[in-house]
């Protein structure tokens, strides 16, 4: 009798914890959600770049959120919410000439600067073959030493996909200087790269491996440029980059020599991390960290990069989070587990602010029983508006990699049946799609520690990355209820 009573008693207190929890979910503030969507995301914070005043300003008003809603600051004696990261920035410059003709970088080229190069008047030899078989039969015979060795489009695009290290290293024990080739596509990437050459570009540090260094430089020319190159052998050149009147010869000197400078200079960069703590109810166990970035792609001229979906909503999610947490815990409801709420800097310029501070946690990764990732909420994405979904204003894409098992995807789905209900997409888990889902966002750094993840968010927007992407947009029903979603999974996690 004395065990039913005490059966029955933990089961009514099991289902009053649960209402409560229903109750707090409920609470989820629209309100607040919008009115700090459209202050991050405002031409006063001129697009949040990191390490600018509009990022500084980003910062001051997270930690001010969590202050006024009982988050704890766990630096400077529990007086500072801000963890300062160190980012190296790379400055490049660099200029091709061809026939005496200087160009600057991105004029009709590019190459991937990863180390100074001065290479004066090389000259070149071209390359004719089909297939990679026919290239290395030849090459006994073929002299490359202190030449630039150009490859037809065929013959680069399979060493492309085969992987240019290993005939790189070839080449170069046979004293070759540099590898070059052409492509049609060069004019989109080299657009690409122009439209987006006003951010500043960074070391990248968050695979814990030296910046990586091709065995020789890797030049790429337009088919305009390639047509300068080959004038002078009256060589003709198709809009596809392909040389059409070469006869049968399969590799051939040519008259043009090419000069080829590049300077990189580094410089370092500083930037707030925020960073609030909840703590756990039994702080033995393992942290649960849930994160956003808060920076974007701040100014180019007079257009602001506003960045509401990307991520000024995954950053008011966690910010409306933590005050529903805080809400729990004076109800008597207290996690579990410690959670760390972290704002990242950053992520936009290659997951620098989790990247520096998943190798300076608060909580050791062997203490980290989870991340829940938010990039990017309330915006329908082109998927689903293109094809009709009926879903579109009630779902949510989710990424799990739980190797160690620690129930994160139940504790997602569950969290999802009890409260919001979304569809719940895992188009990005299948393998086609998963590794720019994987390696794009500030779950990969913890992934690369073996810490196991959760993300979740609402895919690529019509106006990803443009200044169109503002705050008038956001379906804000949306929003909130994938903010609950984010708030009862983080429960979930906190109290596993």
């Amino acid at each position: 009798m004395r065990l039913l009573t005490l059966l029955l008693l933990c089961g009514t207190a099991c289902m009053a914890q649960q209402k409560s929890i229903e109750n707090i979910t409920s609470s989820c503030s629209t309100v607040n959600l919008k009115k700090n969507l459209y202050y991050l995301a405002s031409s006063k914070l001129q697009g949040r770049l990191m390490g600018s005043r509009g990022d500084t300003l980003t910062a001051k008003y997270i930690a001010e959120w969590y202050k006024q809603n009982g988050v704890q600051a766990p630096y400077n004696k529990g007086l500072s919410y801000f963890q300062s990261i160190t980012a190296v920035q790379k400055i490049n410059r660099a200029a091709l000439t061809i026939n005496n003709k200087r160009y600057d970088y991105l004029d009709g080229w590019q190459m991937f600067l990863t180390e100074p190069t001065d290479l004066k008047n090389v000259p070149v030899l071209y390359v004719m073959h089909n297939s990679i078989e026919a290239f290395y039969r030849d090459l006994p015979k073929m002299e490359v030493r202190e030449k630039a060795i150009f490859f037809n489009t065929t013959l680069a695009r399979a060493f492309i996909a085969k992987g240019l290290d290993s005939m790189e290293m070839v080449l170069k024990r046979r004293g070759a200087l540099m590898v070059a080739w052409s492509g049609p596509f060069f004019n989109k990437i080299i657009d690409r790269q122009k439209a987006r050459r006003f951010l500043p570009q960074y070391v990248q540090p968050y695979d814990g491996n030296p910046p990586q260094v091709q065995p020789l430089p890797e030049v790429n020319l337009t088919p305009q440029r390639l047509r300068e190159m080959l004038a002078a052998d009256n060589l003709i050149v198709d809009e596809d980059a392909n040389v059409l009147n070469t006869g049968d010869k399969p590799y051939f000197d040519i008259q043009t020599r090419l000069t080829v400078r590049a300077q990189i200079q580094f410089k370092e960069t500083h930037a707030p991390n925020v960073i609030g703590v909840i703590q756990g109810s039994d702080t033995s166990l393992a942290s649960v960290v849930i994160s956003a970035h808060h920076d974007h792609d701040g100014v180019n001229g007079k257009e602001v990069y506003y960045g509401a979906v990307d991520n000024a909503s995954g950053t008011v999610a966690i910010m409306e989070v933590a005050a529903m947490m805080t809400r729990a815990v004076e109800q008597g409801l207290k996690p579990r587990r410690t959670i760390v709420f972290a704002s990242f800097t950053g992520e936009e310029r290659g997951l620098l602010g989790s990247a520096w501070y998943v190798d300076h946690p608060l909580y050791s990764m062997k203490k980290t029983y989870g991340v829940l990732n938010i990039d990017m909420f309330g915006r329908p994405d082109t998927i689903h508006l293109n094809h009709n979904m009926p879903d579109s204003a009630n779902y949510a894409y989710i990424l799990v990699k739980d190797t160690l098992n620690r129930g994160l995807r139940e504790a997602l789905y569950t969290a999802n049946d009890a409260s919001t209900k979304l569809t719940l997409d895992t188009y990005y888990e299948n393998p086609k799609y998963m590794m720019r889902r994987l390696t794009g966002s500030d779950q990969y750094p913890f992934y690369l520690k073996g810490v196991p993840f959760i993300r979740i968010d609402c895919g690529f927007c019509s106006d990803y990355h443009k200044p169109t992407d503002t705050p008038d947009k956001i379906n804000y029903a949306l929003l909130t209820k994938q903010t609950q979603l984010a708030f009862t999974t983080l429960w979930n996690m906190a109290n596993r």
